[in-house]
């Protein structure tokens, strides 16, 4: 009985596109194994809005394990994403499961660009594929998406198009950076408001586009 509530609620639990990460699962450290970043740990929390006000990065990764076959075939492609969006606000980081069953994460890793993107592994303080299961843990691959406001945007599946990233970045950078200086603050309303004053009705203004300022 406690394996099949157990299975119940590994299958029923799991985030899906329009929620919320908890607080909880935010601070779910996830181990850095290749790439640089900052600490040895990750968790969202680091680029969430709510822990950092001036935060308004999209959180793009995919889950997988070394033992899977079209993930490693694909890393290159991944890579590539992680080349063409470096220049936007965004963050990009591949969770391997499974380490050593063949690959460790300095292959993985090297099967594409030397360097890129972050990798990361569950660490130690939950059951294994914890952070996979947040997710659906359905099937490898896994992709998702979140926006600075900790809010799944996307979450599916298998690899991802170039074009939905955009539209989510597209959706987030609408929503008040008016100088385009990745933080969003006083500046921006001071220059939002000039902009009306001024009979200046550009796109910039119009942050809900439905052409009416």
């Amino acid at each position: 009985i406690l394996v099949f509530l157990f299975l119940l609620n590994s299958i029923f639990s799991y985030y899906q596109v329009g929620d919320v990460i908890s607080i909880e699962d935010q601070l779910h450290p996830l181990n850095v194994c290749y790439g640089e970043y900052p600490t040895d740990t990750l968790r969202l929390a680091d680029f969430s809005s709510e822990f950092n006000s001036t935060s308004n990065k999209v959180i793009f990764f995919r889950m997988t394990a070394s033992w899977w076959g079209p993930s490693c075939a694909d890393v290159p492609y991944f890579d590539d994403l992680h080349s063409l969006f470096e220049d936007q606000p965004i963050v990009i980081f591949e969770n391997v499961d499974d380490l050593y069953q063949p690959y460790s994460c300095e292959q993985w890793g090297n099967f594409g660009q030397q360097g890129i993107p972050i990798l990361t592994f569950d660490g130690n303080s939950g059951p294994p594929h914890y952070f996979f299961n947040m997710f659906g843990g359905l099937s490898y691959t896994w992709s998702v998406i979140l926006g600075p406001d900790m809010v799944v945007k996307y979450s599916n599946q298998g690899s991802i198009s170039a074009s939905v990233i955009q539209n989510i970045l597209d959706e987030y950078q609408a929503s008040g950076d008016i100088n385009n200086d990745d933080i969003i603050n006083i500046q921006d309303v001071i220059l939002t408001i000039n902009l009306i004053l001024d009979g200046e009705y550009i796109l910039f203004v119009d942050l809900n586009h439905d052409n009416i300022i």
